[in-house]
């Protein structure tokens, strides 16, 4: 709902809109975090850039959080969500690797307790990031589009300030991927 009219100038402003659209997905802490502003500007800012429509922002269960929207899908908010916390990240990085993997083997990738893992896989199940099947009996978790979370993980690859989506990424570079070598072949 625009009711400003976008107009940026130097300044706090401008360094807020640089972050989110540098960080998307970034919640007011990292905001605040990120440009050294007090918690008050950094709200007062947020609230007119969004004003403006310059900025959107998406509830994701407790946190909002920031993007561009010229830069940002709708389709690409929940994963990129999903991204910004460290559980998830981890996951999603784990089911790059090897889809469709049970609960057991996702909760020692990722080094947590079962419940937390049940409540991590239940929001990305229901954010529509990853996919709940059945299968002889087990429950398999994977990722509802891994091409499109691998391109959010390498295009935002910076942002995420992770060794390990560091490491995915290096790897995924050293190794041909099956669809280069389709195109080889082709």
């Amino acid at each position: 709902m625009r009711t400003l009219i976008p107009h940026v100038t130097q300044g706090p402003r401008e360094d807020i809109l640089a972050c989110v659209r540098a960080h998307p997905g970034v919640h007011l802490r990292g905001v605040e975090r990120r440009t050294s502003l007090p918690l008050g500007q950094v709200l007062y800012h947020l609230d007119r850039l969004e004003r403006m429509g310059l900025v959107a922002s998406h509830r994701d269960s407790g946190f909002r959080r920031y993007f561009a929207p010229d830069a940002i899908s709708r389709s690409e908010k929940p994963i990129l969500s999903a991204l910004r916390h460290d559980v998830p990240r981890r996951l999603v990085l784990t089911l790059l690797e090897r889809p469709g993997l049970p609960h057991k083997l996702l909760q020692q990738s990722a080094g947590v307790a079962g419940s937390t893992l049940s409540f991590h896989l239940q929001r990305l199940v229901a954010s529509g990031v990853l996919l709940r099947t059945r299968h002889e009996g087990a429950t398999l978790y994977a990722l509802a589009d891994p091409g499109l979370t691998r391109q959010e993980l390498a295009t935002y690859r910076t942002s995420f300030e992770d060794p390990e989506v560091d490491r995915f990424l290096d790897r995924q570079a050293a190794s041909p991927s099956p669809q280069a070598e389709d195109a080889v072949v082709s």
